[in-house]
């Protein structure tokens, strides 16, 4: 098991997620355009652009249908935001920032597991609302179970990374070390925590799904909305 989410698992993960991304991204480019513009209708290419940009990062439309579901969705995106950044550190450490802000290693261990407790807080109580709102009544009748199942996932690995954070810990130098193997391809069973082992597992999958799930709408909105916006 080890072996096989450590070692060959990333690379399967970066075949599916590239070749399911570019399938539905010709599915989403092959539609005809629509003859009716939407109204108002963007003057220019850029105007289009700032439109779909700015539906995508404040959630325009959510906001003008259900401002609750716009509060949810707010709290969700801000936490998985701050989560990836945080993630980052995986790869690479954010030395300017350190500097900026002066802090020496015990600082910025502190600082990282102080924001990392936030993000994780932030997306778990988004993901709760969200799912919780898939069980009223109105809701309970359009859902199917692709919705259910992505936010148990996304609760899965939120709560296997808030597990791991408070009773397995790991150095991020550790997770490092790990990351730099995977991507000059000489990847090796090297971190022992089961809690990480299972919350990579379960991330790996969510990400595989991830082109074949609601989820895509990250790339094929701005790709579909690009398309019809005029």
């Amino acid at each position: 098991m080890d072996y096989f989410v450590y070692v060959m698992l990333p690379y399967i993960t970066v075949i599916v997620l590239v070749v399911g991304l570019i399938w539905r991204i010709r599915i989403w480019r092959a539609k005809p355009r629509a003859k009716a513009v939407l109204f108002p209708a963007a003057g220019s290419n850029l105007a289009a652009t700032g439109r779909v940009a700015g539906d995508i990062i404040l959630f325009g439309k959510t906001f003008s249908v259900s401002k609750t579901l716009w509060a949810m969705s707010i709290i969700f995106h801000l936490g998985l935001l701050l989560v990836v950044f945080g993630h980052l550190r995986t790869v690479t450490e954010f030395g300017f920032l350190w500097s900026w802000f002066n802090l020496d290693a015990e600082g910025i261990d502190r600082v990282g597991y102080a924001m990392g407790m936030i993000a994780g807080g932030l997306m778990l109580s988004g993901a709760i609302l969200l799912l919780a709102r898939r069980f009223t009544p109105n809701m309970r009748v359009l859902s199917i179970f692709q919705d259910y199942f992505v936010l148990g996932m996304l609760l899965i690995i939120i709560l296997l990374g808030f597990a791991m954070r408070l009773w397995m810990p790991i150095h991020v130098d550790e997770i490092q070390h790990y990351a730099r193997g995977v991507l000059t391809f000489q990847a090796a069973v090297e971190v022992n925590n089961i809690l990480f082992l299972w919350h990579f597992f379960v991330a790996q999958m969510l990400i595989m799904y991830l082109p074949f799930s609601k989820l895509i709408h990250v790339v094929t909105k701005p790709v579909a909305e690009s398309w019809t916006i005029r």
